[in-house]
């Protein structure tokens, strides 16, 4: 037995949100815990290696010591999502740290779903992991969770530990999605093979493709394969879930941002007043969600779009056409989107 199993010190740090888990070493079986205060919530820009928080002193703790941690009173909301498609902009949308915090992709998740990735054996790590995640940072408080686009393997998981939890799958249009990559760096784009391989892992489109969609013969054509492996994950989880989930269009949240997220913060029984929200939403709205001292919005990123869509028209049609006969025809289903007015 862990010599942490009987130590109820470990369980008293864990009733506190702010002593966070930083880290999971899957294999190991523990997570590294630190102090971080509230504010780091909203300075980072993820809560992954990124985070920007000053932290004093690490402790690490066996998973198996916080086995009697109990389940958060609270259920938290779950924001999932493809690549490119704005959730940091929701994410951001949703914070109202008096009334409810928004966790944008913390480590752990991404450690549970490279873990996934590898063939590992996840064990309780999921539902224990969702449990340290959902602890509230205010007293009656909400948490939403927005876990990484590689943590979509380990998203059925999640949602199983937590029954009582909702969730948004944010996605986006497949010209949309291949824009959003034209506008990145090498850097990013070189990631593309990799990302697509492992969303294809994630799920059960593979098996239904014709060989040509699995020998994308150019880079953007790899980011149609990427997004459909993605698109197949979001029907996947829609379909398994049912009324515990709904989804949502990047175009809807761009285009009525402030409505959009009242409405995601009241379908996902979050506790902030619609007046709060639609304040934070219309804020968002007007900055860059990954570099919140630069202004940016709808406008902006609909005529930087249309320069990618000029200057790319040739190698964008290309793409749209081999996504049309190779991928199109294998996709399960549409995803079933109803407009957020009527969610219920």
């Amino acid at each position: 037995m862990s010599p942490f199993a009987a130590d109820t010190s470990v369980l008293q740090r864990a009733a506190e949100a702010a002593w966070f888990p930083l880290d999971l070493n899957v294999p190991e079986r523990s997570f590294s815990f630190a102090r971080i205060d509230a504010e780091a919530l909203e300075r980072s820009t993820f809560m992954d290696t990124r985070l920007d928080a000053a932290i004093a002193q690490v402790e690490t703790v066996p998973a198996d010591a916080l086995a009697a941690f109990p389940v958060p009173a609270t259920p938290p909301a779950w924001l999932l999502h493809t690549s490119f498609c704005g959730s940091t902009l929701l994410a951001r949308a949703l914070h109202v740290p008096a009334r409810q915090v928004a966790l944008k992709e913390p480590l752990v998740l991404r450690r549970l779903g490279d873990a996934r990735h590898a063939g590992r054996d996840l064990g309780d790590l999921c539902e224990l992991s969702a449990r340290l995640l959902s602890r509230p940072w205010t007293d009656g408080g909400g948490v939403l969770i927005k876990a990484t686009h590689a943590a979509l393997n380990v998203a059925p998981d999640l949602l199983a530990a937590t029954p009582a939890s909702r969730a948004v799958l944010l996605t986006s249009s497949l010209d949309d999605f291949l824009v959003s990559n034209l506008k990145k760096n090498a850097d990013t784009q070189a990631k593309i093979p990799a990302l697509a391989e492992r969303a294809l892992q994630a799920g059960t489109l593979h098996l239904r493709l014709p060989p040509q969609a699995l020998q994308p013969p150019d880079l953007l054509c790899a980011a149609a394969l990427q997004w459909a492996a993605q698109r197949d994950l979001v029907v996947s989880l829609a379909n398994r879930f049912g009324d515990r989930v709904r989804v949502l269009d990047f175009e809807a949240l761009l285009a009525a941002p402030v409505d959009v997220a009242v409405a995601c913060s009241r379908w996902l029984r979050l506790p902030a007043s619609a007046d709060d929200v639609a304040a934070r939403a219309a804020e968002a709205s007007l900055r860059n969600a990954k570099a919140v001292s630069v202004a940016y919005g709808a406008d902006q990123r609909e005529r930087e779009a249309q320069l990618v869509l000029e200057h790319h028209a040739d190698l964008i049609a290309h793409a749209r056409g081999w996504a049309a006969r190779f991928l199109q025809p294998a996709l399960a289903a549409q995803l079933p989107m109803t407009a957020v007015e009527h969610w219920t």
